[in-house]
């Protein structure tokens, strides 16, 4: 419709009509979600899945438009990756006040192009913000890699993210990472991962209640951690009254209800599948086996020898295939994961699906009020299942993360420059509230981090 449009040279004045079209047969869809008659759009794009909320997507057009004058271009029609950022800012939006949308997005602009900040008062907050006040989503779970930093790296220094990570904290929103990365509870190699925000936040000194809003979800929904009072994570309990295990057995899915002879014999398949890929395509690579997960990864710990994407997707879908062929064609019986990390390949038992559904149970937040932010959108990505129990943001980088939290913020009603509790130079030290941090202990954690292969965990000489 849209190619139509600029075809005919008329998208200046019909965009925003058409937007407006998708808009209804979308309100039309979820209305229709549980009647045995398909919707328009169903009948169009008969593969759609869930809108867990109304999009706007006339207003995010217009916004979006209104900042990059796509209907002016006359060579160029609006490309996939602008439809990826008109539907991101729909779904932000759908969270908000419809009527403080445009005006927030104008003044997010104005920051843009004045390069200020916000205005604070002496004692650091901004005028008339209150914490608590929090119009937006009550969950925001994070992919780990190319979301909050580089494939293959670590957070260890992104002031500006981190200071929305806090922000968020500060106002009530539970803020977790689901990751891929396994380390079963091993606590000290996710602090290596996210060793940069753990010391943000100890800089700007979280309050405890504040700390136990932040968890890390390892092996995609295997190994549940909460950030403690001392700044360190500490492992969820599984068993017990406050269990997450036991808090989540009425889920399908959860992993409180998988047996280890299932797990098994679906990780038997995948190290098969990854060890005949590599074989076969002569690839300069190896095979490792965890508790939950299997892995195609470069050949030498710390140098990230380069797999191409096509050898990747090849080992991701020849795994797809393997395990659908178990036990006589039903699958291997557990939900799971097989996707290209973009450096390497895995096949995870459980998947972001099944992580997101569990905070959302275990916290009592409803899908409709959560957010996952991810870059693993593809089949052959990991993110692709959070889609079925949350609403999404599809980003490419940890740039797009610090926009797309900068808006969250700004229509939230919060100002994304507060700065709170006194000065922040960059790196979160303030001058109100003096730091306790233990610096020689984060170095001692900077260089471990320098010297661990983030694939498996194990300490290695770099070179």
């Amino acid at each position: 419709m849209l190619q139509h449009s600029f075809v005919l040279d008329s998208l200046e004045t019909t965009g925003a009509d058409t937007f407006e079209h998708f808009e209804t047969l979308i309100d039309e869809h979820r209305e229709r979600q549980d009647s045995p008659q398909p919707s328009r759009l169903q009948q169009l794009v008969p593969t759609i899945g869930t809108f867990h909320t109304p999009l706007p997507l006339r207003d995010a057009f217009e916004a979006y438009n209104d900042k990059h004058k796509l209907t002016k271009r006359k060579h160029i029609q609006i490309s996939f990756n602008e439809l990826r950022h008109i539907l991101n800012l729909a779904q932000i939006m759908a969270f908000s006040d419809r009527r403080k949308i445009l005006r927030a997005f104008s003044d997010i602009q104005d920051d843009e192009s004045s390069g200020s900040s916000e205005k604070c008062s002496q004692d650091g907050r901004n005028d008339g913000e209150t914490i608590g006040t929090f119009h937006g989503p009550q969950l925001i779970s994070f992919d780990g890699d190319q979301t909050l930093y580089s494939d293959g790296a670590n957070f260890e220094s992104n002031p500006k993210l981190a200071h929305q990570l806090y922000t968020l904290l500060r106002h009530g929103v539970a803020v977790a990472i689901v990751t891929a990365a396994g380390y079963e509870y091993n606590v000290e190699k996710y602090e290596y991962r996210i060793s940069g925000l753990l010391r943000y936040f100890e800089n700007k000194q979280l309050t405890p209640e504040e700390c136990n809003r932040f968890y890390l979800f390892g092996g995609e929904c295997n190994y549940l951690l909460r950030l403690g009072p001392d700044y360190r994570l500490v492992p969820v309990p599984e068993e017990g009254p406050s269990g997450w295990l036991t808090a989540t057995q009425s889920l399908k899915d959860s992993p409180a209800n998988w047996s280890e002879q299932d797990i098994s014999n679906l990780l038997d398949s995948a190290m098969a599948t990854v060890e005949y890929t590599i074989s076969e395509l002569n690839l300069k690579a190896r095979a490792i086996r965890k508790k939950r997960s299997v892995g195609l990864v470069p050949l030498e710990p710390g140098k990230q020898t380069e797999i191409s994407r096509e050898s990747l997707d090849e080992t991701v879908l020849r795994s797809h295939e393997a395990l659908r062929k178990m036990r006589n064609g039903e699958g291997p019986g557990l939900p799971y994961c097989a996707f290209n990390g973009g450096t390497d390949a895995w096949v995870d038992v459980g998947n972001k699906r099944v992580g997101v559904q569990i905070l959302q149970s275990y916290l009592g937040i409803t899908p409709e009020r959560s957010l996952h932010i991810g870059d693993q959108f593809l089949n052959t990505g990991n993110d692709y299942a959070a889609r079925d129990v949350s609403p999404c943001i599809w980003i490419i980088n940890p740039q797009e993360t610090t926009y797309i939290l900068k808006t969250i913020l700004r229509l939230a009603g919060i100002a994304p420059h507060d700065k709170m509790d006194g000065h922040d130079d960059g790196t979160g030290a303030l001058t109100k509230r003096p730091s306790h941090i233990d610096f020689d202990e984060m170095e001692r954690r900077s260089q471990a981090v320098q010297k661990m292969d983030v694939y498996t965990g194990k300490m290695v000489t770099m070179t």
